[in-house]
């Protein structure tokens, strides 16, 4: 399930009626989009099967683990969540001079099926995780001058990501 907290201190929402009916078959389209045709890289690493890690590598709030985690469970993948850092919606503050790296989730399968997710699975994370921090600076900016409103939502206008 979906789960969110906007601090520590909160227990989490569960947001997994929010997704669409139709993630699956969007998701394929992104898949189909990044591999169009024959996919060369996977004839070359083959069929074993490997573990990769996500890492966080700078601070922001965490956003689009269902999208990414359905990614992988397409492509026959397993990803396991380290849930007591990977929250949904939670901002995380890593050390930017101790080149520091958060591990959120690994990610075993045959290689080649990890390798033809990694893309649209990390380009996806990034999209949300980038909304959901360029939000929480701005609210937190606007909390500083006194402002006492919420932001409630954005616009995603990127073809393709309005169901994210």
């Amino acid at each position: 399930s979906i789960m969110a907290s906007s601090s520590t201190n909160n227990p989490p929402h569960d947001f997994s009626s929010l997704l669409p009916q139709n993630l699956d078959q969007v998701i394929q389209g992104w898949l189909v989009d990044d591999i169009p045709s024959f996919d060369v890289g996977g004839l070359v690493v083959g069929k074993e099967v490997k573990t990769a890690k996500l890492l966080m590598k700078s601070s922001g709030v965490f956003a689009g683990k269902p999208f990414f985690e359905r990614v992988f469970d397409l492509l026959d993948c397993q990803v396991e969540w380290d849930d007591e850092i990977a929250v949904e919606g939670a901002y995380k503050e890593i050390a930017s001079t101790e080149n520091e790296k958060i591990c959120l989730a690994t990610v075993s399968g045959p290689v080649y099926r990890i390798l033809r997710g990694e893309r649209t699975a990390l380009n996806i994370l990034s999209r949300c995780s980038g909304v959901a921090t360029l939000s929480h600076e701005t609210s937190s900016h606007a909390k500083r001058l006194g402002w006492e409103g919420y932001v409630a939502g954005t616009r995603k206008t990127t073809p393709g990501f309005r169901v994210v």
